[in-house]
């Protein structure tokens, strides 16, 4: 089983965390092989990836992440240039592996990955879990109306298919026409890419904050999904997860923080007291007085259906339909600064 993760030094133990709780749930794995991009990450802590790794005879191979060939409009934007390396793997990685399971370092694993690693991949480049992503969106990032739209937390890869394509050309492309109107960073450049060509993983591989706050109606409510997974499939995964991804959501505080929300929190500090950050201290997180946390503890006083109705209007209309008019103005602008320069 070979595993992938990206992360730098302020990370690497939320990383290693995660590792832990990979091979703490999967012992009968006849071989894993867990490798790193590793930007800047100290050598005390690569020595504690490694520590962990041994304790369970396995490996932990970290790769410092070399320049990459990332498009230039790429540095235009506010995400770090390491969120982009997961769709260089192919590149990066020995080229005898022929298929690895990328996991986000905010993650634990809480059961078996033997059945998600033993996958038939021939059929597709890039195989996830479908996010509850709704129309408009979509929409922005050139998406028809259901196509399907995968998380990129996990993501099981072909990479024999995947260095097949020019990486950087295909980024390049999709930046010149969607750059401006692009939300979930990498996230969408990998859906346009690929525009909905994916592989569909039961969404217990990939259980998001959002599954775990919100029942079924109430997820609709707020996110308008299209293509999503049917009421019994999240039931299911909330009950038995296999891989918990601790995403943002609202006011949720995550589980590395001494005043976390999260329903699963404790199964966090588990795997973090097995670990070698146990004695780590937690900071309480402070929510900024920015106007996002005051409209959301505004609307949290709202009785429960206007509050989720709300919330769903700004979420999956307003938000996305103002990233397009930015978008929209920004070209204007750009084009009569053209104009004044000829």
């Amino acid at each position: 089983m070979n595993i992938l993760y990206t992360c730098d030094n302020n990370y690497v133990w939320l990383m290693g965390i995660s590792m832990l709780s990979l091979f703490e749930n999967n012992k009968k794995a006849d071989k894993i092989i867990v490798y790193l991009f590793s930007e800047h990450i100290a050598i005390d802590n690569q020595n504690r990836l490694k520590s962990i790794a041994y304790l369970y005879g396995r490996e932990c191979i970290i790769i410092d992440l070399p320049e990459l060939d990332i498009p230039k409009a790429l540095c235009s934007l506010r995400w770090p240039k390491s969120a982009f390396s997961r769709l260089y793997s192919a590149e990066l990685l020995p080229k005898e592996i022929y298929k690895i399971l990328y996991i986000d370092c905010d993650t634990i694993i809480l059961g078996s990955l033997a059945e998600l690693w033993e996958m038939n991949v021939d059929e597709y480049t890039v195989f996830g879990v479908k996010d509850c992503i709704g129309l408009n969106y979509r929409r922005n990032i050139g998406l028809d109306t259901h196509s399907l739209y995968i998380n990129a937390g996990v993501l099981l890869l072909n990479l024999e298919k995947l260095r097949m394509f020019r990486i950087t050309a295909l980024i390049d492309g999709f930046l010149k026409s969607y750059g401006n109107t692009i939300h979930y960073a990498d996230q969408d450049i990998l859906n346009g890419m690929f525009n909905g060509k994916f592989g569909i993983l039961p969404s217990k591989y990939n259980v998001m904050t959002l599954e775990f706050m919100y029942n079924y109606t109430e997820i609709r409510a707020i996110r308008h999904p299209i293509n999503y997974y049917s009421r019994e499939e999240i039931k299911n995964a909330i009950e038995h997860p296999c891989i918990t991804h601790f995403t943002t959501c609202m006011l949720n505080i995550r589980p590395w923080f001494r005043n976390s929300t999260h329903p699963l929190t404790n199964e966090f500090m588990h795997y973090k007291m097995m670990s070698p950050w146990k004695d780590k201290t937690l900071n309480v997180m402070h929510m900024d007085l920015g106007t996002k946390t005051r409209l959301l503890k505004l609307l949290h006083k709202l009785p429960l259906t206007l509050e989720l109705n709300i919330l769903g209007l700004l979420h999956s209309v307003i938000y996305p339909k103002m990233i397009c008019l930015r978008a929209f103005l920004k070209n204007i602008l750009r084009i009569n600064q053209e104009r004044i320069q000829e």
